[in-house]
C-alpha cells in the first residue's frame, strides 16, 4: 500500500527549485530560500522567478523547463492557474516530487475543485508524488532540508531530536511545533500535508516508521478520508515498535446510512475513531496539553512493563490528587504489605504508609532518605512505575545536593522501571533529572496521565495479532429482511439460536406452543417491522393456549393500527428461557473504516444505556476480550451478587467470528443488529436479529 522509496524526493531531495522564488525574506517565496541556506542544505537550490536574474544570491531562472540539471523536488509558490502551468512543466522535466504551498483550490469550493482537479491529474499522470495544495510545507532536520515558509521557525529553530510529527492542518500543526519546542523536544520531521490530493497523514506515519531518526510518531488530522489506509500505516509503526501519538479534532454525527440499526445510532463517528487508535495501538489526546505531554514522555524512550504504580510523596494531599489520576486512567496501585510498612516505619516512624505514600515533612532533615524509600516501595512491590512529588527541593541548592545522588542511584539499578517527578526546580536541575532518566512534570496530575499513556502505548506494542478465520460469503435479496431470513444470515457467522417455529394462525400459534413446552414468546415476521417491540409486535411469559391466543391477536391488531401498511407474514414462536446476560452484537458499515462492530448490554433499553464498545472489523479474540473488559456488560458477565459467571470466552469467539464475517461480505450487508444475545455459563444463543442489507 505505502512505497516509501517514492517519498525520498520529497523529503531528502538532492535538489530543489522554488517556483515564486522571491528576494523579500518575509514572503512565501523567499523563506524556504532562507531557511535552506541557513540550515546548510548541501543540494542544489534553483530559484524560478522571471522578474529577476538573481534571488537572495543565488542564479534566478525562468521556468523550471530552463534549468538543465536534475531536479527532485519543487515548490510551487505561484497563483492557481501559474501553479497549473509549473506542475506542467515539473511533468515535462521529470521532478520526482512537488509541494504546492498555493491555496485557492479544493478548500475554496467548486471553481477550485476543477483547478486542484487539472493540477492533480497533471502530477498523477507524471508519476509526481504530491504534497498540498494549500501546504505549509515540511522539514527534515538531519538531511538540514527546510521546504517551508513556516512562521514558527523565527526565532525558534529546530534542534535535532527523535520525534516526527505529521499534520493536515499547518496553523495546527505549527501550534503544536511552538508548544513542543517550548518543552524542549527535538525534530527529525515535520510534515503539513495541506489538501491531501496525494500523499496523506497516514503515508507519512508509514514512511516515518521506517525512518531511523525517528522513534516517535505524532499526527493530527481533521477527517480521514480512508480509515483502512490509516489502519495500515498504524500496522506499519507498531511493526516497528514506534509508538504513535495522534489527536483528531473535531466530531461528526454517524451516516444517515446507519440509522436502520440500534448499532447505527449508537455508533458516532468519533466512538469510531477512538475505537480504531485503541485497536491498533495509537494513543489519542484530546488536548494540546496531553499531546505535548505524551510526546516528551515518549521520546525519551522508557515505556513500563506494566500498569501498576508507586506513588512516594511529601504530600498527602498531593498522593490523594495522583491516586485519583491514576483511578481515572485505570492504572492500578499495588498496596503495600507489613514487610514493607515495617521497613519504611524504621527509617521515617511519621511517614503514613501505603500507596500512596506520605513520606511526611521529617524527611527535610534527610533528604538521602527518599531514595531509600523509594527503593523498599520498588522491592517490596510489584510497580512499573514511580511517581515521586518533591515540593520545592530542587529550588534549594543543598537539598537538592542531599537528595540527587542515591536517587540518582536507584534510578540505575532499576533501569526498566519508569520514573516521573513533580518538582519545581530551575531549568538546569530539570535538565539533569531528565539526563539521568526521569520524567518531570510540573503537576502531577498531568505526571500520572502522562505515565497512564506510556503503560498504554507500551500494552500496545507488545500485543501481537492472532490468526483470523475464514467467512463463507453470502447473497441476500434486494429490500429489507425478515427476522426469519436475518437469523438465516447470521447464522452462518456461527450464532445460535433457540429452537423456534414460524406459524399463521392462533390455533397453529397455540399448538406449536404446546409441542415447544411452556411458556412461550410470540413475535410478529414483516420486513417492514425491524423493531417489533416498538409496535407492541412481541408477547412474552405466555403460559397457556388461551394466552398465547390472545397474544396472536394483539399482536396483529397492534400492526394494524400502528403500521397498516407492514407486510405480515406470521409470528415466530420462541420457547422462554431463564437466566443469562443480555447483550447485543451489531456491525454497521462506517464510511470511513468500513465494517465495525459493536459489544454490550443488550435488550430494550440498549440505546438509553449506551453501554457499548467499537472495534474495526475483522479482528481475533484477543481483540474481542479487549472490547467485552471496557463495559459494564464485562463486569456482569463475571457474575456479581452471586450470579454464576458467563462463559466470556465463548462470546469472545462469537465477535470475532462475527467480525470475520462482516469484512467478508461488506458489499452486501449494511448492518446486523443481534439483539438480545444472552450469555450464559455454557455459551450463548441470540434471540433476535436483524440484517440490512446494502
Amino acid at each position: 500500500m505505502f512505497d516509501g522509496r517514492s517519498l525520498d524526493a520529497l523529503f531528502r531531495p538532492r535538489s530543489i527549485a522554488v517556483v515564486g522564488a522571491s528576494s523579500n525574506p518575509n514572503k512565501i517565496g523567499g523563506r524556504p530560500l532562507v531557511f535552506l541556506r541557513q540550515a546548510g542544505y548541501a543540494g542544489a537550490i534553483y530559484p524560478v522567478n522571471p522578474g529577476a536574474g538573481e534571488v537572495q544570491g543565488l542564479r534566478s531562472f525562468q521556468s523550471i523547463s530552463d534549468i538543465d540539471k536534475p531536479i527532485d523536488h519543487v515548490i510551487i509558490a505561484v497563483p492557481p492557474r501559474e501553479a497549473i502551468a509549473a506542475m506542467k512543466q515539473c511533468a515535462a522535466k521529470k521532478v520526482k516530487a512537488v509541494q504546492v504551498f498555493t491555496s485557492g483550490f479544493g478548500e475554496t469550493g467548486e471553481s477550485g475543485r476543477k483547478l486542484q482537479d487539472e493540477l492533480v491529474a497533471t502530477a498523477k499522470d507524471a508519476g509526481i508524488r504530491l504534497i498540498g495544495p494549500n501546504s505549509l510545507g515540511l522539514f527534515n532536520v538531519p538531511e538540514k532540508f527546510f521546504g517551508t515558509f513556516a512562521t514558527v521557525l523565527d526565532g525558534a529553530w529546530p534542534t535535532a531530536g527523535n520525534v516526527s510529527f505529521a499534520s493536515q492542518s499547518g496553523g495546527f500543526g505549527s501550534l503544536c511545533y511552538v508548544l513542543a519546542q517550548a518543552r524542549g523536544l527535538g525534530f527529525s520531521h515535520f510534515i503539513t500535508t495541506g489538501n491531501e490530493t496525494d500523499v496523506d497523514v497516514a503515508e507519512c506515519i508509514a514512511y516515518l516508521a521506517d525512518d531511523k531518526c525517528t522513534h516517535v510518531i505524532v499526527a493530527a488530522f481533521e477527517g480521514c478520508r480512508d480509515g483502512r489506509r490509516l489502519i495500515a500505516a498504524l500496522e506499519v509503526a507498531h511493526g516497528r515498535g514506534k509508538p504513535v501519538i495522534l489527536m483528531k479534532v473535531g466530531t461528526t454525527e454517524a451516516g444517515a446510512n446507519a440509522v436502520q440499526t440500534h448499532t447505527g445510532a449508537l455508533a458516532g463517528r468519533d466512538a469510531i475513531y477512538d475505537a480504531a487508535f485503541r485497536q491498533f495501538n495509537a494513543y489519542r489526546a484530546h488536548s494540546l496539553d496531553e499531546l505535548v505531554d505524551c510526546t516528551y514522555a515518549a521520546s525519551r524512550g522508557r515505556l513500563p512493563r506494566g500498569s501498576r504504580l508507586g506513588v512516594v510523596t511529601f504530600s498527602g494531599g498531593v498522593g490523594v490528587l495522583a491516586a485519583d489520576a491514576a483511578a481515572e486512567h485505570e492504572l492500578e496501585l499495588p498496596p503495600l504489605d507489613k514487610t514493607a510498612g515495617a521497613r519504611i516505619k524504621s527509617i521515617l516512624p511519621n511517614a503514613t504508609v501505603g500507596n500512596p505514600l506520605d513520606t511526611s515533612a521529617a524527611l527535610v532533615n534527610d533528604l538521602s532518605l527518599y531514595a531509600r524509600i523509594v527503593e523498599i516501595v520498588l522491592e517490596e512491590t510489584s510497580c512499573d512505575m514511580v511517581f515521586g512529588y518533591l515540593a520545592a527541593v530542587g529550588r534549594n541548592p543543598q537539598h537538592y545536593a542531599q537528595l540527587k545522588g542515591p536517587l540518582f542511584e536507584v534510578r540505575r539499578r532499576y533501569p526498566d522501571k519508569l520514573f516521573v517527578l513533580t518538582m519545581a526546580c530551575p531549568e538546569e536541575v530539570r535538565e539533569e533529572l531528565e539526563r539521568e532518566g526521569f520524567l518531570w512534570f510540573e503537576e502531577p496530575a498531568r505526571a500520572v496521565a502522562a505515565a497512564a499513556a506510556m503503560a498504554k502505548l507500551a500494552k500496545g506494542l507488545e500485543s501481537r495479532r492472532a490468526a483470523l478465520g475464514s467467512a463463507p460469503r453470502i447473497t441476500l435479496p434486494r429490500g429489507p429482511l425478515s427476522e426469519i431470513e436475518s437469523k438465516a444470515v447470521v447464522a452462518q457467522a456461527g450464532i445460535s439460536f433457540l429452537p423456534e417455529r414460524f406459524v399463521q394462525s392462533a390455533n397453529d400459534a397455540c399448538e406449536t406452543a404446546r409441542q415447544l413446552g411452556f411458556p412461550v414468546a410470540i413475535k410478529v415476521v414483516s420486513r417492514d417491522i425491524p423493531h417489533k417491540s416498538d409496535i407492541g409486535g412481541v408477547r412474552l411469559d405466555l403460559r397457556d393456549d388461551a394466552q398465547v391466543a390472545a397474544a396472536f391477536d394483539e399482536i396483529m391488531q397492534a400492526v394494524a393500527c400502528k403500521i397498516p401498511q407492514a407486510r405480515v407474514d406470521g409470528v415466530l414462536v420462541t420457547p422462554m428461557v431463564r437466566g443469562g446476560v443480555e447483550t447485543i452484537l451489531g456491525v454497521m458499515r462506517d464510511s470511513v473504516f468500513g465494517p465495525v462492530v459493536m459489544f454490550g448490554l443488550g435488550g430494550a433499553y440498549v440505546e438509553a444505556l449506551k453501554d457499548v464498545s467499537f472495534r474495526v472489523a475483522p479482528f481475533d479474540i484477543g481483540t474481542a476480550r479487549d472490547m467485552i473488559s471496557e463495559t459494564m456488560a464485562g463486569r456482569v458477565l463475571k457474575g456479581i451478587r452471586g450470579a454464576v459467571p458467563a462463559d466470556v470466552e465463548s462470546l469472545a469467539a462469537t465477535l470475532a467470528r462475527l467480525s470475520v464475517f462482516a469484512c467478508a461480505n461488506a458489499d452486501v450487508i449494511n448492518g446486523i443488529d443481534v439483539n438480545p444475545y444472552v450469555v450464559v455459563s455454557n455459551g450463548g444463543y441470540a434471540l433476535d436479529a436483524l440484517v440490512v442489507p446494502t
